[in-house]
């Protein structure tokens, strides 16, 4: 049997392994931000394969595709240096076209010889990863690259055509943000003055021309060059800052309108922003409720930051105009939208700003307000303005307002801080309420550190007639008699508890049910695309009554 084995195994074939080797062509080497300029023209459709669909991409369809694209490249723009964009601007714009002024000026932030740099810094950077292979496997790829693929160059110089504009108007944000970023504030805010000027030419040309033009691409990175330009114009001078803000008024309403006629909800958004900090930063609160008033925010259809932006401006000036209602319930809002792992210093003046209106309503905050993550340092004034609130000393809380003056300044809650004198003075009535049965007015002049005892008569008489404490006063023996404490629940304080935290419950069920929300069909479109159909590539007679009925209603729109 042992013999019979050997025979079959001398009688096999040897087997034989056919190795097959792909030719794998060079990948073009870019620096990160050619790269993701490269891939935004890919996205508009700028290859030869996307030409049609492109042509056809309508003005919101692209707004959509730069605002998910400046999403994913938001790591590159942060990781960015004035060199990368120079180089960037170099070898993706044309000299020749449209975007030729943006090229000179972005080709200045570095010499000749760093732009070159940064595409050798990207080659060596790829030849230091194919030496981390052993040396075997390192000799066989060399043998085989020469025998069967070229070597792999620099990438060929290729000029932008479908997204020119586009990268052109974010080279100069990048350059706006990191000149801020180094606090060369006027270098930054010039920057941001010519992107304006540069993003009004493309928008006038595309108007003007017969050809139909689609420039919807434009509009957010037009939001995001006025949104550094006010950042930039905050850290100018005071005296510089002041004559800049009353002389761009005009220009703002101006983009305002306009943003609205064409319904540009990014740019609408953003500019009312700014109006309302321009304005409350000059204490100009009945021209900000003016402009609250008569303008309208685009709730639905505006980014998430510009939203907590604005109902933080809507609370801080229905808190100085004595709305505190509404006041606590935009705030609420804004602290709740507002993202938890970045904007800590945006989240900490909206918890300063409603830890005082709460205060205003005569509510107490909670103890782990003040003790939330990085906010400890920053709310301790408060916290001991909070303290002093709630034991109802007057000279207690006087003397704790004083020695946080200049922060409460800075803060800019100071005017509101003040107000909370009579708040104090009707907790510590409260107080003394509960504890005595009856009380002279020299006492509780004594105890709420009021100057005399006359004053103290006017105070508990304004108390009672408003309904902080159920009393009486006998003004010839100057004393104070509190009456049999009312049960809570046969007031009225019971139902609107329930009211607010059904509003509340009630918005943020409708908040979720709006964020739920998608277009109609949209499966099926997704369905087409994924077939190689499209809506527009189909003939007229092809569509049913419904579809041409909706696409005249668009177009009407």
């Amino acid at each position: 049997m042992a013999d019979s084995k050997d025979k079959k195994k001398e009688g096999t074939p040897p087997i034989t392994t056919i190795t097959i080797k792909k030719s794998i062509d060079p990948v073009p080497k870019y620096p990160p931000v050619e790269a993701a300029a490269r891939r935004l023209e890919r996205l508009f459709g700028g290859s030869s394969s996307n030409a049609a669909a492109a042509a056809s991409t309508p003005a919101h369809q692209q707004s959509k595709i730069l605002k998910k694209w400046l999403g994913s490249s938001s790591g590159t723009a942060s990781k960015a240096t004035l060199a990368q964009i120079a180089s960037c601007a170099e070898r993706s714009l044309d000299p020749a076209g449209s975007c030729a002024t943006g090229r000179e000026l972005l080709m200045g932030l570095a010499t000749e010889d760093e732009r070159h740099a940064v595409v050798l810094k990207e080659l060596n950077d790829g030849d230091d990863k194919d030496e981390k292979m052993d040396g075997d496997s390192k000799a066989e790829a060399m043998e085989e690259d020469t025998k069967e693929s070229p070597a792999a160059t620099q990438a060929p110089v290729v000029y932008l055509t479908k997204s020119a504009r586009e990268v052109e108007s974010w080279l100069v944000t990048l350059a706006t943000r990191i000149h801020w970023r180094a606090k060369n504030y006027t270098d930054a805010y010039d920057w941001s003055e010519k992107g304006l000027q540069i993003l009004d030419a493309h928008l006038a040309d595309c108007s003007s021309s017969s050809a139909s033009t689609v420039v919807g691409g434009l509009y957010p990175l037009l939001a995001r060059l006025l949104r550094f330009r006010s950042l930039t114009l905050e850290s100018l001078p005071p005296s510089t800052r002041s004559s800049l803000v009353a002389t761009q008024r005009s220009e703002l309403a101006g983009r305002h309108t306009m943003a609205v006629l064409r319904r540009d909800a990014d740019v609408s958004a953003t500019v009312l922003n700014i109006m309302l900090h321009d304005l409350l930063e000059g204490d100009q609160v009945e021209q900000a409720q003016k402009l609250l008033s008569n303008a309208t925010f685009p709730t639905e259809s505006a980014s998430n930051n510009q939203l907590i932006r604005y109902l933080y401006y809507s609370g801080r000036i229905q808190a100085l105009r004595l709305e505190y209602t509404q006041a606590y319930s935009n705030l609420s809002q804004a602290l709740r939208k507002s993202p938890t792992n970045t904007g800590l210093g945006f989240r900490i003046a909206v918890q300063r700003l409603l830890v005082v209106v709460q205060l205003l309503m005569g509510e107490i905050p909670d103890r782990s307000v003040f003790f939330g993550e990085g906010m400890r340092v920053e709310l301790k004034p408060y916290l001991e303005i909070a303290q002093a609130v709630r034991r109802g000393d007057l000279a207690v809380f006087h003397a704790t307002v004083s020695t946080h003056a200049d922060r409460l300044r800075v803060d800019g809650t100071y005017t509101l801080i003040s107000r909370l004198a009579h708040s104090v003075v009707k907790a510590g009535l409260r107080r003394l309420k509960t504890s005595y049965s009856r009380i002279s007015l020299e006492d509780v002049a004594q105890r709420l550190g009021l100057p005399s005892a006359t004053s103290a008569e006017f105070v508990v008489a304004k108390a009672v007639r408003d309904g902080v404490i159920d009393a009486t006063i006998d003004h010839e023996k100057k004393y104070v008699q509190s009456h049999d404490s009312v049960d809570v629940y046969a007031t009225v304080e019971p139902s609107e508890a329930f009211h607010r935290r059904i509003a509340y419950c009630l918005t943020t069920h409708n908040d979720a049910v709006r964020a739920m929300r998608y277009t109609p069909d949209a499966y099926k479109q997704q369905l087409e695309a994924s077939r190689g159909l499209s809506r527009r590539g189909r003939g007229d007679d092809d569509k049913t009554d419904e579809e041409k009925a909706k696409e005249i209603e668009d177009e009407f729109r």
